[in-house]
């Protein structure tokens, strides 16, 4: 069989571009892997840019609340003032939904923006993010959560509210809520400068779909697709993988998991998406144009094979194969130079440039795109390098900005501190002044019997030491003299411990009645210390006061108001149900019954008489009139327990049979409105 020379020729000309084609593949595969790698790294990046985004906005979220459960107004719980602090606030900080103070039960005091809160009340105080700020006394991270109405989803936080009990003991009297809006990462997603195409997604470690970007409304609060779940969910915190998103895009994703210390989810994954097609177009593009160059240098060839037969053919070939040969060595620079065909000459006397030198030229240009791309390649790689040091640049820019912004933060709460203590040592002189009068007149007897029996002491030691120094003592004088010691020591003692009690009772007492502060304490204590100071009227009486309550019984309400309740309940008492010198007995007892307080006073007195009954809250009634009787202490009694503390009170009486006060009030009275200054009062209007 023989082989013509156009088919040899053919042949050797496609062997001779198979290297060229070889090299061709390489190279485009070689970028597309480089330009992978490059997409992987920068979305990798991106997602952790976001990621620390996320976790830089819990951060600033417990510096927030922390510094503003510092504030008077917050820990004050004034409605008013906090209403203008937080609305201040959220004004600044628009990435916050609502910002809400409540008290320990759920209920709102202040929020910003105005309207109703997505959990308000017995619902807000049964979130588990509340109840979990209020038991551990810290700032809390709580779940997310889908706002229907407004088609978003919220991160909810929490920091507790600390304030200080007159005993010392400290506790929660509120919580500061914030909702962050996720919505605040499709403003990130659109100055990234990602390409058409890409998605950025929130998915919760349950595989609930928080938000999407784009079409944020249309994936938010949707379930996630399992394949994505399962490529997430391996042992690596972060990667990169392949696979086509709920719109069918075979996407680049890059994804990490993000860890929260104390909040109630183990994780959240954080994934970003770039259509594959957009991360691998230009590189595609190239290795296109690159085979389609090749394709046609490859048809030239065939064609001069075809045609030119002769061996002036293989011998210009030879130059071409040695060019090809420089170019599979690396030399990009390399060039066929293969001149055109003359007329008459050994070239087959075509005329002109033949196929030969067609495809040298062809074979240059190849030559020269491929030099042109590995230049454009390194230039690509020089600007690559360039942003990474512009990235690098504005990271630490960033940095700084964070730390003089902390530093700002510091110095801030060190002067809200500074400014809390003097409040504190100024309410602490303020007291002092309402203690002497209450004090002096009790302690006047115990205080004179213990100065009376030191003084007789001295004069019994004086005349001892003399009858020692006279040598006169005997041992019935010095055991007289003993026993004196002893009963005198004895009387000091117990008279100066009960001016200490009896201090020690007004003291606390006065406290009370001078403030509407809410506090916890214990009733039966608080109620003893009332009788306490009430003695100098009960013991001028035949009368014998019985208490009975749990010792450890404690309410979170007003000590003040329930000391002149009771002040009111026993003078009223001693004036009016009793004759002088009647022997008589006052009962009080307070329980618990169904989430209220049960307080019964009764006596054992005259009793009233019916026609009376009906009248005895109103203002300035009384039998008493023409002793000195005002007729307000039982209306006082009825107005603190009805309009400040929200509670009932009601009497039942026979004449003959005593009397029997049944007051019921709840458990957490109604925080009272804060009064109008006596300035303003009597300034009138301007």
């Amino acid at each position: 069989m023989t082989i013509s020379i156009r088919t040899r020729l053919l042949a050797l000309m496609l062997a001779a571009a198979l290297p060229a084609l070889g090299i061709m593949l390489a190279t485009g595969r070689e970028l597309e892997e480089n330009v992978v790698s490059r997409a992987e790294s920068a979305a990798l990046q991106q997602v952790q840019n976001m990621a620390a985004h996320h976790a830089r906005i819990v951060e600033n979220a417990r510096l927030l609340l922390a510094t503003l459960a510092k504030t008077s107004e917050v820990r004050s719980l004034a409605p008013r003032a906090s209403q203008e602090l937080l609305a201040d606030i959220q004004q600044r900080n628009p990435v916050y939904v609502s910002l809400a103070l409540a008290d320990a039960h759920g209920s709102i005091l202040a929020r910003a923006p105005e309207g109703p809160l997505p959990q308000e009340g017995p619902e807000l105080a049964q979130a588990a993010f509340f109840t979990a700020a209020l038991k551990n006394g810290d700032f809390v991270t709580g779940d997310y959560a889908h706002l229907e109405a407004a088609r978003r989803v919220v991160l909810n936080f929490a920091q507790p509210v600390a304030g200080a009990a007159s005993d010392g003991r400290s506790g929660s009297r509120g919580v500061l809520v914030a909702a962050f809006d996720l919505h605040h990462f499709g403003s990130l997603f659109e100055g990234a400068g990602l390409p058409v195409g890409s998605v950025f997604t929130l998915t919760d470690a349950k595989g609930m779909r928080l938000t999407r970007f784009p079409e944020a409304e249309k994936y938010t609060w949707v379930p996630d697709l399992p394949r994505m779940i399962e490529r997430m969910s391996g042992p690596a915190e972060e990667g990169t993988f392949r696979e086509r998103g709920v719109d069918g895009v075979l996407r680049l994703y890059a994804f990490k998991r993000l860890h929260f210390a104390g909040a109630p989810f183990p994780y959240l994954m954080i994934r970003l998406g770039v259509p594959v097609d957009e991360a691998l177009g230009q590189a595609r593009a190239v290795v296109r144009r690159n085979v389609l160059l090749l394709g046609l240098a490859a048809a030239l060839f065939m064609g001069a094979a075809w045609v030119l037969g002769e061996v002036s053919v293989v011998r210009r070939l030879r130059g071409l194969v040695a060019a090809a040969a420089r170019l599979e060595a690396g030399e990009l620079g390399a060039r066929a130079g293969l001149p055109g065909g003359g007329a008459g000459g050994s070239d087959g006397g075509l005329g002109g440039e033949d196929e030969i030198g067609r495809l040298g030229r062809a074979f240059d240009s190849m030559a020269q795109a491929l030099e042109k791309r590995e230049q454009e390649r390194d230039a690509y790689e020089n600007e690559v390098c360039h942003l990474n040091e512009f990235l690098e640049d504005r990271v630490e820019k960033r940095t700084k900005e964070l730390a003089a912004a902390n530093k700002e933060l510091t110095a801030t709460l060190e002067s809200l501190n500074q400014a809390q203590k003097h409040l504190i040592q100024s309410e602490k002189m303020a007291s002092l002044g309402g203690l002497v009068a209450g004090v002096a007149h009790e302690i006047n007897t115990p205080v004179g019997i213990g100065v009376t029996a030191a003084s007789h002491l001295e004069d019994k030691t004086r005349a001892m030491l003399d009858e020692f120094r006279g040598g006169a003592l005997k041992r019935a004088s010095l055991e007289e003299y003993l026993g004196l010691c002893d009963e005198s020591t004895h009387m000091i003692l117990a008279n100066l411990r009960r001016a200490s009690d009896l201090i020690r009772s007004f003291k606390q007492v006065a406290v009370d009645r001078s403030t509407e502060e809410k506090r916890v304490f214990r009733l039966r204590s608080y109620l003893e210390q009332v009788l306490l100071s009430l003695r100098p009227h009960l013991k001028k009486t035949a009368i014998v006061v019985e208490l009975e309550c749990d010792p450890e019984l404690e309410i979170d309400s007003y000590p003040g108001l329930w000391s002149q309740i009771v002040s009111n309940l026993v003078m009223n008492a001693l004036q009016h149900a009793f004759e002088p010198g009647q022997a008589g007995r006052i009962g009080i007892t307070a329980a618990l019954e169904q989430e209220r307080l049960r307080f019964t006073f009764s006596d054992d007195g005259r009793g009233i008489a019916q026609e009376h009954l009906g009248k005895i809250f109103e203002p300035f009634f009384t039998t008493y009139r023409q002793k000195g009787g005002s007729g307000l202490g039982l209306s006082i009694v009825y107005n603190l327990v009805t309009q400040t503390m929200g509670g009932t009170i009601h009497v039942a009486s026979e004449p003959g049979h005593g009397a029997v006060f049944n007051i019921m009030v709840p458990l957490a009275p109604p925080v009272p409105e804060p009064r109008e200054p006596k300035e303003a009062k009597e300034a009138g209007p301007a």
